[in-house]
């Protein structure tokens, strides 16, 4: 699937038609890129929490975390990652269900996937962890997102080019921010108290 993605860049409204046609003939092909792309955002979070270094709101000081905190973090960010996709995958087949062409799970998922990669792309950016670089980079990211949404959904969904369709985008909008920090906090929050990941945090020295 990953190489109908240039396509889609360079056409977000004619891309998505060849990636349909891709998850109508090979439904789980979605799955070796929704399993190893989240681990570039991930690995490049412990790189830059070891080795680089967190300067965080409020301090212009770095610290770094331990190899243990640093890993657990990467492990959660890529969990958030993967409960993300796929719950914004029922999301979208619930927000569909009373069109004509609600998706099979196989179908949503790849959409949820797909829209999902710029936004991993630009977790990319976590190997320098500034928060000046971070910010920008990650809106940046969800723009190109939710331009892939709402450029796509008709034609991949194959529904009726009408206001409706900006209706349904926006309810699938919500429902992926909602699942996004829903998720972004329950695993933040394992590593953080039981994980006791937030408690082992040496200053740079």
């Amino acid at each position: 699937m990953i190489h109908l993605i240039p396509g889609l860049i360079s056409s977000p409204s004619r891309g998505w038609s060849p990636i349909r046609e891709h998850a109508n003939r090979h439904p789980w092909s979605f799955v070796p890129t929704l399993i190893l792309l989240p681990l570039l955002p991930a690995l490049c979070v412990y790189v830059g929490a070891t080795d680089v270094g967190w300067s965080l709101f409020g301090s212009n000081q770095e610290r770094q975390l331990s190899s243990t905190s640093a890993g657990l973090l990467a492990l959660m960010l890529y969990l958030t990652c993967l409960t993300s996709v796929l719950l914004s995958a029922l999301a979208t087949r619930w927000v569909l269900f009373r069109t004509d062409q609600r998706p099979a799970f196989t179908i949503a998922a790849t959409f949820t996937t797909v829209l999902a990669i710029p936004l991993l792309l630009a977790g990319v950016i976590s190997i320098l962890p500034g928060r000046w670089l971070l910010i920008p980079a990650l809106a940046l990211g969800a723009l190109c997102s939710i331009l892939l949404l709402y450029r796509g959904l008709p034609g991949y969904m194959q529904l009726k080019r009408n206001d409706q369709e900006r209706f349904y985008a926006t309810c699938i909008l919500a429902a992926a921010v909602l699942v996004v920090l829903t998720s972004g906090f329950f695993f933040m929050e394992l590593w953080w108290q039981p994980l006791d990941g937030g408690y082992v945090i040496p200053e740079n020295g």
